[in-house]
């Protein structure tokens, strides 16, 4: 069977451009390259001993302010970016401030990722006294730079827990002017403990559960009476057809 000429071209164009080629590597025009995610690798120990001492600074320095000048070299050039060695100096920096106490700085709950040369951390962090704010938990991602030093690359505040550090001061003015040992003008009150108020009950929130006791004890006499009537009435069926026989 030969095939026509007219229709030749067609299925030649058909065979040529249906050819796939290499899809790990596109080089024709337009052609979108999918991204190929880093792969895992384990957060060595040596790793560990020297992100350690670099955490601890840049929350010291750029998280809590202290010196934050001192943070630049710490900071990644992605977080830095945008942002002048001038404004740094002077605090105006991506870093969301929180006064972190001196405590457990370097430290991290878990690893959220890591990478050959980048690793992700969740930290908790103390504030300081009297400074209002409450305990902090953070995300910390990590880089290495080409020359082998990790820097900071990202910092976010997630979640604040219990209650803040409430200036002691507060309670010291509360009791200013009094002399130690001066006792409340008026009648001493004996505390009393503490027993809750019966109140009347309110609504008919105790309709329900009378309501399920109700079914549980009426539903089977109703179904036995339901069993005694059909149980009588055809007795009453039988002795009547006997009786007219």
């Amino acid at each position: 069977m030969s095939i026509p000429i007219a229709i030749a071209p067609f299925i030649y164009l058909g065979v040529h451009y249906s050819n796939p080629g290499n899809s790990g590597a596109p080089t024709e025009p337009g052609a979108v390259s999918l991204y190929v995610p880093p792969k895992a690798a384990p957060f060595t120990a040596a790793d560990q001993r020297a992100v350690k001492p670099v955490l601890k600074e840049f929350i010291r320095t750029a998280v809590a302010r202290e010196d934050v000048r001192r943070s630049w070299d710490l900071s990644a050039a992605s977080l830095r970016q945008g942002v002048t060695r001038k404004q740094w100096n002077r605090g105006d920096i991506p870093v969301v401030p929180y006064p972190a106490a001196n405590k457990g700085l370097g430290t991290w709950s878990f690893v959220e990722y890591s990478y050959t040369d980048t690793v992700a951390l969740e930290v908790f962090l103390f504030p300081k006294p009297n400074s209002g704010y409450s305990a902090l938990t953070a995300d910390v991602e990590l880089v290495k730079a080409k020359d082998g030093r990790w820097q900071v690359d990202y910092w976010m505040p997630k979640k604040f827990h219990g209650p803040p550090a409430l200036a002691a001061q507060k309670t010291k003015n509360a009791h200013k002017g009094k002399p130690a040992g001066a006792k409340p003008k008026g009648r001493a009150r004996t505390p009393q403990p503490f027993v809750p108020e019966r109140g009347r009950a309110r609504g008919l929130w105790w309709a329900v559960p009378l309501g399920l006791l109700s079914l549980i004890v009426v539903v089977p006499v109703l179904i036995a009476l339901f069993y005694w009537y059909q149980n009588r009435r055809a007795y009453r069926a039988y002795i009547r057809s006997m009786s007219e026989r």
